[in-house]
């Protein structure tokens, strides 16, 4: 976790998702974003069924006070809570009553936390938003998150933002997105790009939401680091589609515009 934070942080990146999800030592792990000095967002629960939710949202903010007193704790309870029932066998109704759960079990053990919810909402239809909704409605939510993959888009990002937007009049965050450099949809759908021209592709669209009125918090690229496929998670395979290889180098082509967006910032 350091070297990856130390990447990250060299290339201007001072806030990340990551996981305390049951079985991830907690206080290590806030500890090493402390010392990194990289704010995160946590995930309590992440296509898994949590056992004692209640337990999870306790101990990560219990945790959280022991080593950053009272700074604001960031979490995300449970991610995608529309693709449980594919991926965890749990039923949406459930996934999204564990998010609210958690939520409130967070807030009642620490003074100052924030809640990003984020499902995959890649079009404007109403199903798009039925999960987040539920949570919205049960929760005072702070961030509203949109997962935008270029395989699984329906429409622009720009009316995406702008549709999440209008339905909710709270801040919005792109809270995952990423180029895989394998995956054949991605580069027939957008031929031609890379990790650097998706992520351009991505923040232009943001820029123009913006423009028509959206409060786009921020963009997350999900994951930082190239992990295992999805599908066979003990595999010595990579999927190409995060800043960080295994061995530690980097993606030229991400690496080159997130140096570049940098630059710009700091002119």
């Amino acid at each position: 976790m350091a070297d990856h934070f130390r990447i990250a942080r060299e290339h201007g990146l001072l806030t990340i998702r990551d996981g305390l999800v049951p079985g991830h030592q907690a206080l290590s792990r806030l500890g090493a974003a402390r010392d990194a000095g990289v704010q995160a967002i946590w995930d309590l629960s992440h296509y898994h069924r949590n056992q004692d939710p209640v337990r999870c949202a306790r101990i990560a903010s219990e945790a959280a006070l022991a080593v950053n007193g009272n700074e604001k704790l960031w979490l995300c309870p449970v991610n995608e809570p529309s693709l449980y029932p594919m991926i965890a066998g749990m039923p949406r109704h459930e996934a999204v009553e564990m998010a609210v759960l958690m939520a409130k079990v967070a807030r009642d053990h620490h003074p100052d936390v924030g809640i990003l919810t984020n499902d995959p909402i890649t079009g404007v239809g109403e199903r798009q938003f039925e999960a987040t909704d539920a949570i919205v409605s049960a929760v005072d939510v702070d961030v509203v998150g949109v997962n935008y993959y270029p395989h699984t888009a329906r429409t622009s990002l720009v009316k995406v933002l702008l549709a999440t937007w209008r339905r909710y009049r709270k801040p919005i965050m792109v809270s995952e997105t990423s180029w895989h450099d394998g995956h054949p949809i991605h580069h027939r759908r957008y031929p031609g790009l890379n990790k650097g021209g998706w992520l351009r592709h991505v923040l232009e669209q943001v820029d123009i939401a913006v423009f028509h009125g959206a409060v786009v918090a921020r963009v997350c690229w999900y994951p930082i680091v190239d992990c295992p496929p999805w599908h066979r998670p003990f595999s010595g395979d990579r999927w190409s589609h995060g800043l960080i290889r295994s061995d530690l180098s980097v993606d030229p082509n991400l690496s080159v515009e997130l140096s570049a967006l940098r630059f710009r910032a700091a002119a």
